[in-house]
């Protein structure tokens, strides 16, 4: 993230450079400098990326001047001397899609509404949108940083190690008394719930689901289940389709708030309720356990089974934990399983189907096809929905009307 500060002792010699010799998308081993008639200023630290976001940013600031310290003109020259290699392999599909993906390893995203609350973020943001991909050059303190936020058209992201101080953030708008939007308040419950399925995956793949993070789950998995009950006329607006590629505790959060919201509509009973949203939570388990390349459209068989197989691994590692449900092991082997026998791994039809794998079934194919790939165009609701009822004959008759039913209607 860009840092402007003072240089208190401006006696140091500087050197003017030109931003068009940098390559975005590479790290800068020296400082930058920008000069406003008076003080020097650090523009871009040593080690920072110059993310294609930094350079629009820099650009929509109209700064014309940049400067490096003569003590770094090495650094510069060796950087210059191996620019037109950078170039070339930013300009590479294979190497560019190699580090889109390594940043987004490193980055949890969230929602860019939640940053119009009012109060000032400091925590270093990202962007992602395949195939811009960087550090945003900005911290969000009122309504115009928050519009260049919006222009960015960019999935917005924290470090992963940051996560921490992102959540005591949404506990501050909870806990402010002049934010009464209840959809805002909404955002921020999904939010939370969302961190807490982040680390409950992060731990199911360490094989080390503890006591305190299963507690956090059923907690806020109860406080999103109450906030479907009290408000379902919007509680449309705890779903966060607005992504431009999968991430697995994204889709998983989505496919729980589905899958209650569907509960809710048949009338389950609390206990059932909070049973469910679990299951959904796990249905995809296994996933982190799975390449990222495994895809069961891909053209490789070997790589559709490898895919397939993630319902068995999520049974298997589920089943490790006493305190799980164990209708939860159930819907993550069968939420795949389809009424006519079409579904895997056993081609399971009718009522050998568990209720809560139907259900968890249909949240997980609407998120899915509504969330795509970084390389796929998004699909509207309307268009997912029509292609739901083309292959209606998956689905439990019965449950899919009331799915098609309350999901159309739904504020989004």
């Amino acid at each position: 993230m860009v840092k402007i500060y003072s240089i208190q002792d401006d006696r140091e010699r500087y050197i003017p450079i030109s931003l068009d010799s940098l390559v975005p998308g590479t790290q800068i081993p020296f400082e930058i400098f920008t000069y406003d008639d008076t003080i020097f200023k650090s523009l871009l630290d040593k080690g920072s990326t110059y993310s294609f976001f930094a350079k629009e940013m820099i650009e929509k600031q109209a700064v014309s001047s940049f400067y490096i310290r003569q003590g770094n003109t090495l650094s510069f020259d060796e950087y210059m001397h191996n620019a037109a290699r950078l170039k070339e392999m930013i300009l590479d599909p294979d190497f560019f899609e190699e580090k889109y993906r390594e940043f987004r390893d490193r980055w949890f995203i969230i929602d860019k509404q939640i940053l119009n609350c009012g109060m000032p973020f400091t925590i270093p943001l990202g962007g992602l949108r395949f195939p811009l991909f960087g550090e945003i050059p900005f911290g969000v303190d009122g309504a115009a940083s928050y519009r260049h936020l919006l222009d960015l058209n960019s999935d917005i992201a924290v470090r992963k190690k940051d996560i921490g101080p992102y959540y005591v953030y949404l506990d501050t708008i909870l806990d402010a008394p002049d934010i009464e939007d209840p959809v805002m308040k909404l955002r921020v419950r999904r939010e939370k719930l969302k961190v807490w399925c982040y680390r409950a995956l992060e731990e199911i793949r360490n094989n080390a689901v503890s006591q305190d993070t299963l507690l956090k789950l059923y907690k806020h998995i109860s406080l999103n289940k109450a906030m479907i009950a009290n408000n379902f006329s919007i509680a449309g607006k705890l779903l966060f389709l607005d992504v431009s590629d999968t991430f697995l505790y994204v889709h998983s959060t989505n496919v729980c708030i589905l899958s209650m919201m569907h509960g809710h509509m048949l009338n389950l009973p609390e206990t059932d309720l909070l049973n469910l949203g679990i299951s959904a939570l796990f249905h995809d388990a296994g996933l982190t356990t799975i390449d990222d390349d495994a895809s069961v459209d891909s053209q490789d068989e070997m790589k559709r089974d490898i895919f397939k197989s993630h319902v068995l691994r999520g049974k298997e590692l589920l089943e490790r934990y006493d305190e799980i449900p164990r209708v939860a092991i159930t819907v993550a082997l069968t939420h795949h399983e389809r009424e006519d026998g079409s579904g895997y791994l056993y081609g399971l039809t009718g009522d050998r189907i568990h209720r809560y794998s139907k259900i968890v079934g249909l949240a997980d194919t609407f998120e899915s096809l509504r969330v795509s790939g970084y390389k796929q165009k998004t699909i509207k609701r309307t268009q997912v929905l029509g292609q739901m009822v083309r292959d209606g004959q998956t689905f439990d008759p019965e449950m899919f009307r009331i799915f098609l039913q309350f999901v159309a209607a739904l504020s989004l």
